[in-house]
């Protein structure tokens, strides 16, 4: 297998793409590499299971975590163990800790994720699609082989647990969000870590009902510099995919105790299909893709992108944002290759679900990946007010259904955009593959 630079210019994004160019069904290494410049840098972490997306799906959000001078990784080893890596920043040398507790990684459902508090403890969640809460913590802070037992976080409605994230605001505070129930029959629950007494809180339980007739899947959310917490979500109302509708949103000026509408009325809590208020009206059958991502601008406005059908019956990448006083909309990508979301569990879709980074200067960036292009890193660029949107192909190598999670913290901190990136190949309604394990690696360079 050859592994060489390949240099792509663009005045979108102007770096060193690192190309790998083996077939995607046969084994390949991740070498690091940065350009002359210094403008990217690719950092091999090691060998990580691949035969579906449990260590990319992009609801995973806190993959990869810095606090201070050090960033902190978590994904499932090729046996299924949970890996908790740190490196210092910028160096490209990680330690590794192989922890002794497993998840079932032949469920793409099943993810693990991190989250750091202010005290500097590492808190990890992981092997969930419906059912009891696993949640440890270090016993010292910044500390990865030091995790305890399982135990609980505040013992209410921890028996039906799915899509844990751990979210931080720029003030440290940590925030826990998960799904209560099932596909179809759910509703959204959050926590909040309280550094004082060291426990956690039971903020809002729920905050998004589903009635027990369907359930929200809620975008990542985002938290601008003065703590506002933003969420958008669509409801779905059986397992089938083709269920997905209605782009809503809601946020929260005092850390999720209450919520507002984006006119600033109070929302009526907990939030249904009923008091909802709905961004976008977008109907089922759609193609509208479940749990996306949102940012927040240096103005405080909320961008959240998904995809869903065009005019044509396409699925397309779209920004929806809110200026303080109207909502915009914007189409991304410019596709031209249809196929149907439809059925239940994991899907293999030939185009991830977006995230967006928007940098300090206010430009926002979609990531995606799309096999129409060739399967590798796609980023779309736009400045306000983000109308008009330009693509770069960051990578070329064949990705498979790989979906993108970045470094919050270090974009919020450095603009600086740090990708957690593997091959993986995802079988069709949660079927595993003989794709072997790969090597995970950080792709990161900065954005302005």
């Amino acid at each position: 297998m050859n592994v060489h630079w390949n240099f792509k210019p663009s005045w979108v994004i102007r770096f060193v793409v690192l190309a790998l160019t083996a077939p995607l069904m046969k084994s390949r290494c991740v070498c690091a590499g940065e350009a002359a410049d210094g403008s990217l840098t690719r950092i091999p972490i090691g060998l990580a299971y691949a035969s579906d997306a449990v260590n990319t799906g992009v609801f995973r959000v806190s993959a990869v975590q810095s606090a201070g001078n050090r960033q902190f990784v978590i994904y499932y080893a090729p046996e299924g163990n949970v890996v908790v890596g740190e490196r210092e920043l910028p160096g490209d040398k990680w330690d590794l800790a192989v922890q002794s507790f497993k998840g079932n990684v032949r469920d793409a459902h099943n993810v693990a994720v991190l989250g750091i508090s202010a005290d500097g403890l590492l808190h990890v969640s992981y092997d969930h699609h419906d059912n009891p809460l696993h949640y440890r913590v270090s016993r010292k802070p910044y500390d990865i082989h030091s995790f305890g037992e399982e135990q609980a976080m505040t013992g209410r409605d921890e028996g039906r647990v799915t899509y844990p994230q751990f979210l931080s605001a720029p003030d440290g505070t940590l925030y826990f969000f998960y799904r209560d129930g099932a596909s179809g029959n759910g509703s959204l629950c959050m926590n909040r870590y309280d550094v004082k007494s060291n426990s956690w809180q039971a903020i809002q339980h729920p905050l998004i009902d589903g009635q027990g007739k369907r359930n929200p899947y809620w975008w990542r959310p985002s938290i601008g510099a003065d703590g506002t917490i933003y969420i958008g979500w669509c409801w779905r109302d059986t397992p089938n995919a083709a269920t997905n509708h209605d782009l809503c949103f809601t946020r929260s000026k005092d850390g999720g105790r209450t919520w507002l509408r984006s006119d600033g009325q109070a929302q009526t809590l907990p939030i249904t299909l009923e008091n909802a208020e709905v961004v976008d009206p977008i109907p089922t059958g759609s193609n509208l893709i479940n749990q996306c991502s949102s940012a927040v601008d240096a103005q405080g406005h909320c961008h959240l992108v998904e995809y869903f059908n065009d005019a044509d019956g396409v699925p397309q990448y779209f920004d929806e944002w809110f200026d303080g006083g109207k909502w915009h909309k914007s189409q991304v990508s410019h596709r031209t290759g249809k196929f149907s979301l439809s059925g239940g569990g994991a899907l293999a879709i030939p185009i991830s679900r977006p995230e967006i980074a928007i940098a300090r200067g206010g430009t926002a960036y979609v990531i995606s990946r799309d096999a129409e292009v060739g399967g590798g890193i796609r980023i779309y660029e736009a400045s306000a007010p983000y109308e008009t949107w330009q693509a770069t192909d960051v990578t070329h190598d064949d990705l498979g259904n790989w979906e993108p999670a970045y470094d919050l913290a270090r974009l919020r901190d450095s603009d600086v955009l740090s990708l957690f990136v593997l091959p993986v190949v995802q079988g069709n309604h949660e079927q595993t593959t003989n794709f072997g394990p790969h090597e995970a690696a950080i792709l990161e360079f900065p954005i302005k």
